[in-house]
């Protein structure tokens, strides 16, 4: 789908549903809201036609009061009854519409159809003074004259009395007899009044409502909107309006269930005519029950007028959107003419054609992509050249690699055939001597060093020579420095030097054994060999040590001192030789310094690998801290000093591998017993 397509699909989802949905929902709830208060309104009306009655009802209450505060009494111009008929009408003014007779019951007289009335006196105590019904229980029908029941008769029968047929007669009591049991039954009572004369009560007045006539004149007043239809319905079905129309219009209305108004409010089923969609009823029971009060109101003319109004207003909506999608329509046309020429310039830019930029032109957000683009395309430009570049220079790093893990394997082949010949020149064991404990730790550097240490063959009568040296130089430079000094002492130890500078202080030689080399003799001789060789600036530093007896002969060409551990307490002696390294000078001179080890007492020589270490504050630990563990670990057995001293060393290198050479050799006289 094109994006033109697009953008009109969104505008219809995005603008015309959700319009369609506000004016639905406008129109559901303006509805809802319309019914609600059209039925407020309606029980608003059915509470007025219930106190419209009570006012009804207390007007006509008040005619009869001032009716029965007015009987002519002893008045000779109403001794006929015609004429007081008239009387009581006029009198009674606007509430004779409601009234359809009146009966005079005298003072004392029974109800009807009770056994008191039975065999009642014609003459006993009644209204006197009112010509010609003293004394009689009367009534007077707007249809006729007076009627008067006979005495002990029974209720609806009267004497012939010459006017129309008792049929006709007994109709009128029944119809009367009606009246009042409907009154009774609405107002809770009869409605009547006493009649007073000397200011005794002498009779009641009681009036036979007129129902219809009273329910009309009540729904008339009650105001009335939107064509609603008030009505009421007595328990007898009969239904009461205003207008006979109005009855007609009743009958049109159906329930649920297509049952008709009337007969569901007869039934008592008023809940079926509740939530019509054309109708609202509203209904009120009073009297207990023996009257509903209830108003319809067509309310579907309104309904429809509202929807008519939200389909205009939805149109209407419509139509503007329309009208604003028209209007919108030539930007749009822009906007997908100058995506798509961005779109071919993106395919040109995949295609690998870096020349390719996007003219759109503007400052809104499609030239602000444009120019991102153009931007992205330079940077891609510009990076491709850096990949070829990374990519020579990629290739010149492989073959630098290649060529330095060539190297490197050439030099490894080289370090271990130098490491193999470094370990070549030391002693393959530990010569077991009678009175010492020797005992020697050697560990190498990542690059073969030059630290070695050498021991003379053991001679019958204890003398043993030791040898610790460190050459300069790593590799092939330390091993040749190595092997001339290994020659020399190898030579020296077959006796073929003799002293030259008739210094030698050794102690004598057993009888028949060869002369002892003196010390400082033999690396004068040696510096001066080493130097006639001309091998550069190669050197070594040594320290010899020679033990028989208990007596330590010590000379050093550079080395550190000699640190001595005497017994018991393990005080540290440190033993100084001057000298410089072998081959430095050509007329160098040395010294010999002679110590007594007694039993207990242990020598400690060493390389300058172990001083030289760095310590955890990045600093080497020196040779003050060598003395101060030496003093710890010197009294203990040879093997167990190596071990500490082994152990310190893993310590201050972590990665397993020294910087330099670590060499050190202990040489402990055995305790007594």
């Amino acid at each position: 789908m094109k994006l033109r397509s697009q953008l009109i699909l969104a505008f219809l989802v995005l603008a015309v549903l959700p319009l369609a949905g506000i004016v639905g929902y406008t129109y559901v709830s303006s509805a809802r809201a319309f019914r609600a208060a059209v039925e407020a309104e309606s029980l608003e009306v059915t509470r007025q036609i219930s106190v419209g009655l009570l006012r009804t009802r207390d007007d006509v209450q008040g005619y009869m009061r001032r009716l029965g505060t007015m009987l002519p009494f002893d008045d000779p111009q109403y001794a006929d009854p015609e004429a007081l008929v008239e009387f009581l009408w006029s009198t009674m003014g606007d509430g004779a519409d409601f009234v359809d007779g009146l009966e005079l019951v005298p003072a004392g007289t029974p109800e009807r159809g009770s056994s008191a009335e039975e065999g009642q006196n014609p003459d006993g105590p009644g209204p006197r003074g009112l010509r010609g019904i003293e004394g009689r229980r009367v009534f007077w029908s707007r249809r006729g004259g007076p009627e008067r029941l006979p005495t002990g008769g029974r209720p609806g029968e009267r004497p012939m009395v010459g006017r129309g047929e008792v049929e006709d007669d007994e109709a009128d009591l029944e119809w009367a007899r009606r009246a009042r049991d409907w009154a009774a039954r609405v107002f809770g009572g009869p409605v009547s009044t006493p009649v007073h004369r000397d200011g005794d009560v002498v009779a009641h007045l009681e009036a036979a409502i007129r129902p219809e006539n009273l329910m009309r004149d009540v729904l008339r007043r009650i105001p009335r909107s939107g064509g609603a239809v008030p009505f009421a319905l007595d328990a007898e079905g009969e239904i009461f309006t205003s207008e006979p129309e109005e009855l007609e219009l009743l009958g049109e209305v159906h329930c649920a269930g297509d049952e008709p108004l009337l007969e569901a409010l007869a039934a008592g089923h008023e809940d079926l005519c509740q939530g019509m969609s054309e109708w609202v009823v509203a209904t009120q029971a009073a009297a207990g029950g023996e009257l509903i009060y209830g108003i319809v109101r067509p309310i579907g003319p309104s309904l429809a007028e509202m929807r008519n109004a939200s389909l205009r207003n939805l149109g209407v909506g419509v139509g503007i959107l329309s009208l604003s999608l028209l209007a919108v329509a030539p930007l749009s046309n822009r906007l997908t003419r100058r995506l798509s020429h961005l779109t071919r310039q993106v395919d040109r830019l995949a295609r690998g054609d870096a020349a390719a930029r996007a003219r759109l032109g503007g400052r809104d957000e499609v030239g602000k992509l444009g120019e991102a683009f153009n931007r992205m395309a330079r940077d891609q430009e510009k990076s491709r050249r850096q990949l070829l570049e990374q990519e020579r220079s990629r290739r010149q790093q492989e073959v630098d690699r290649r060529l330095l893990e060539a190297e490197n394997e050439r030099q490894t082949s080289e370090l271990e055939e130098a490491r193999t010949f470094q370990l070549s020149l030391l002693p393959a064991g530990i010569p077991e001597h009678p009175d010492l404990e020797i005992a020697v730790f050697l560990r190498t550097a990542s690059e073969v060093g030059g630290d070695y240490y050498d021991f003379s063959r053991l001679r019958p009568d204890g003398l043993l020579t030791i040898a610790v040296g460190d050459a300069t130089g790593h590799g092939a430079r330390a091993g040749t420095m190595v092997t001339v000094v290994k020659s020399l002492l190898s030579s020296a130890d077959m006796g073929h030097f003799r002293s030259v500078s008739g210094t030698a202080s050794p102690a004598p030689a057993a009888p028949g054994a060869p002369a002892l080399l003196d010390l400082a003799d033999f690396l004068s001789h040696a510096t001066a060999t080493i130097r006639s060789m001309n091998l550069g600036r190669r050197a070594m530093a040594l320290v010899l040590a020679r033990y028989r007896d208990g007596a330590l002969d010590l000379a050093s060409a550079g080395m550190p001192p000699v640190l001595v551990s005497r017994s018991p307490a393990g005080e540290v002696e440190e033993i100084m030789t001057s000298g410089v390294p072998l081959g430095t000078l050509a007329n160098a001179s040395y010294e010999n310094r002679r110590v007594r080890l007694e039993p207990g007492d242990a020598a400690l020589l060493m390389s300058d690998g172990l001083p030289e270490m760095l310590g955890k504050d990045g600093e080497p630990i020196g040779y003050a801290a060598v003395a101060e563990r030496w003093r710890e670990v010197g009294q203990r057995p040879a093997g167990e000093a190596i071990a500490e001293f082994e152990r310190w060393v893993e310590e201050l290198s972590p990665q397993g591998v020294p910087a330099d050479d670590v060499t050190f050799v202990v040489i402990r006289r055995r305790p007594s017993g």
